[in-house]
């Protein structure tokens, strides 16, 4: 019989053999594996369905537990302190010697060195990388397919938190990647013609709010 396992933070249960990633991303029903998912908000539903298919044990990292009767169920949720991934971040950032920094930089969370990525390295192929392998390998993978792509910076950037107002919206079919974005959205008048017709709230402030004769040529 497994065990189903809430908790705030999975390090004590990162030993013998086990698997972690956003979500279940293996079967638990493996012998003597610790599948550890990533699940912001578990339903009591969902969980009961995977009671009985553990076979060892299910670690689930959540903020907010759900309530569940049930003798194989645990919740580990005692308050720990908040690990500081800073020099980890910059070692990943800055050394050139990856295997080093490796050490250190495995235990951060994938989404927060993303973060810093974005700001330090514009590397096309190292986000390709990364999407190949997101949710179908475990976390520590997926930092590594980051950090051992990057290519060291002496002065790193930190992300900044973008204040409301300060920037236009993104327009409509574009994403947050697509750094030309708001200029093609305000020169290509046929790019713009069509946000205007489905989203027109979201295109740039700069932008003439009627539609745009186009230019063809002959």
């Amino acid at each position: 019989m497994g065990v189903l396992i809430f908790t705030h933070d999975a390090t004590r249960y990162r030993v013998g053999h086990y698997v972690e990633g956003e979500g279940v991303i293996c079967a638990p029903n493996v012998p003597d594996l610790t599948v550890i998912a990533h699940i912001a908000r578990p339903s009591a539903k969902d969980m009961e369905g995977w009671l009985d298919v553990v076979s060892y044990r299910m670690v689930v990292v959540c903020k907010t537990p759900p309530k569940m009767d049930d003798e194989r169920v645990i919740y580990d949720h005692k308050p720990s302190k908040r690990e500081d991934f800073m020099p980890a971040i910059k070692a990943s950032l800055t050394w050139s010697d990856r295997l080093r920094s490796w050490a250190q930089v495995r235990r951060v969370p994938y989404p927060l060195l993303a973060a810093f990525m974005r700001e330090n390295d514009r590397n096309i192929e190292m986000w390709r990388s990364a999407a190949l392998g997101f949710q179908w390998v475990p976390q520590e993978m997926q930092v590594a397919a980051l950090h051992f792509q990057c290519k060291p910076v002496r002065r790193p950037t930190f992300p900044k938190k973008a204040k409301k107002g300060d920037e236009d919206p993104l327009p409509h079919g574009f994403r947050e990647s697509d750094v030309y974005a708001r200029q093609i959205a305000e020169m290509d008048h046929a790019v713009g013609n069509d946000i205007r017709t489905i989203a027109p709230d979201t295109m740039p402030k700069k932008a003439k709010k009627r539609k745009q004769t186009k230019q063809e040529w002959l």
